[in-house]
């Protein structure tokens, strides 16, 4: 091996450090991977407890739902019994009213044949 052959003490050190500045920049691309497989696995993290709360929230709408048109159905059936029980107490009402006017007269009349038994048992009579 000559000397020309030979590569010159500064072209081995602009070697060296031209492989020191790769190795840099690798070791920076490594860690910018790192971080960004981390953000990755959190924005995974994130949309999958974004889902979980998306999935929650259907069904807790569509409960919401269920219990709405349940309770829409107990309301439309409890007016129909009011409805009944109204019509009832209506009749109810009317037939004491006839009741109340029957022992009213039965009252008078009770009364009226005491005050003329009285007057046909005084002594003036």
């Amino acid at each position: 091996m000559d000397s020309t052959d030979a590569p010159s003490a500064a072209e081995l050190l602009a070697s060296w450090r031209s492989a020191q500045r790769d190795t840099i920049a690798a070791r920076t691309a490594q860690r910018v991977a790192t971080l960004a497989l981390a953000a990755a696995e959190a924005a995974e993290g994130a949309a999958s407890a974004v889902d979980a709360a998306a999935v929650a929230a259907a069904d807790a709408a569509e409960a919401a739902r269920v219990a709405a048109k349940r309770a829409r159905q107990a309301a439309a059936l409890a007016a129909e019994d009011a409805r009944i029980l109204f019509a009832s107490a209506e009749g109810d009402e009317a037939r004491a009213g006839v009741e109340l006017g029957k022992a009213e007269s039965a009252e008078a009349a009770a009364h009226d044949a005491y005050q003329q038994a009285q007057q046909d048992s005084s002594p003036e009579a």
